[in-house]
């Protein structure tokens, strides 16, 4: 059998073999930086090689989670490989529900405003991209 002739099965084993070196390590290290404001936090997420599809942030009451996956292509796989995951602690006077976030350039930048925290339940925060 020639497998470049049988691009089905090609593509099958160049995913394993991407998702084999994943878990073993081979993920670039991401950069994570918190800084504080005057108006809020801005915290700035590098991550060379992880697209803005992959990355997820979960804004919580007092705390945002930020993590990157790897997907399986094919709806029939429910398979997740994780790339990274913080949690970031927030102070009690950060504003959770007005988080903006911004992609671009390998940069992930999250804004936190400094208000009244009037959310009490999770919920995801949409990434725009530039």
């Amino acid at each position: 059998m020639n497998l470049l002739e049988n691009k089905d099965v090609l593509r099958s084993l160049l995913l394993q073999g991407d998702q084999l070196n994943t878990i073993a390590g081979g993920v670039v290290q991401i950069e994570f930086k918190l800084e504080q404001h005057n108006d809020g936090f801005l915290i700035v997420v590098n991550a060379p090689g992880i697209e803005a599809e992959q990355l997820k942030i979960i804004s919580d009451q007092n705390s945002l989670q930020v993590f990157a996956t790897l997907n399986h292509p094919s709806e029939n796989h429910g398979v997740m490989i994780p790339l990274f995951f913080r949690k970031v602690d927030l102070p009690l006077f950060a504003d959770t529900s007005n988080v903006d976030a911004v992609y671009h350039e390998n940069k992930l930048e999250i804004s936190v405003p400094m208000g009244t925290n009037n959310t009490s339940s999770k919920k995801e925060i949409n990434i725009k991209q530039i």
